[in-house]
């Protein structure tokens, strides 16, 4: 094709104004040869000495802002422990939305709760602490279901009528069900 501006037959690089590279250029930057890099900001010292031990990451707990230590914070802890161990027995181990298999080992070898996230809470515990160890407000959830649960569009999940059904009084936000 034929650049507009200086009519010679070479291959365009921008089709609205009909330029070959370096007309394009001259268009864009003054020049043909493209944007010049020259730095033309003085380089500043810092007055701060430079780190030279790399910044390691560190690991937050999620009650990182409870000291340790807190009779409030261990009970809570121990409620929520029971209250998952009661819900883990009395599950059969399926997503209740696809129907995959769910972990069917409570604790692993350390003593420690194993996919906590497979308790998905119907009503978050921040809407409504007064149902938070409430068995009927759990789903038992893949994590991938547990997520579109959360993040996703609640009213296009098979669960999403009965949970409706089960809470509707907290769940005036959500579409009603036709």
């Amino acid at each position: 094709m034929e650049c507009s501006k200086c009519r010679k037959n070479k291959e365009l690089v921008n089709k609205h104004f009909k330029l070959c590279q370096g007309c394009n250029n001259e268009r864009l930057h003054g020049s043909k040869y493209g944007k010049s890099y020259t730095n033309t900001k003085p380089k500043i010292k810092s007055l701060r000495k430079a780190n030279t031990k790399p910044k390691q990451k560190s690991r937050k707990s999620l009650y990182a802002n409870i000291k340790d230590g807190s009779r409030e914070l261990d009970g809570m802890f121990e409620k929520d422990n029971r209250f998952y161990e009661e819900s883990f027995n009395l599950s059969d181990h399926k997503c209740e939305e696809c129907g995959a298999q769910l972990p069917t080992e409570f604790r692993d070898e350390d003593g420690r709760i194993q996919a906590r996230w497979r308790y998905s809470h119907i009503i978050p515990k921040s809407i409504a602490s007064e149902i938070r160890h409430d068995l009927n407000n759990i789903n038992h959830l893949c994590l991938r279901c547990h997520s579109e649960w959360e993040n996703g569009n609640k009213s296009l999940m098979k669960i999403f009528r009965k949970n409706y059904l089960k809470f509707s009084k907290y769940l005036t936000s959500w579409n009603p069900i036709d």
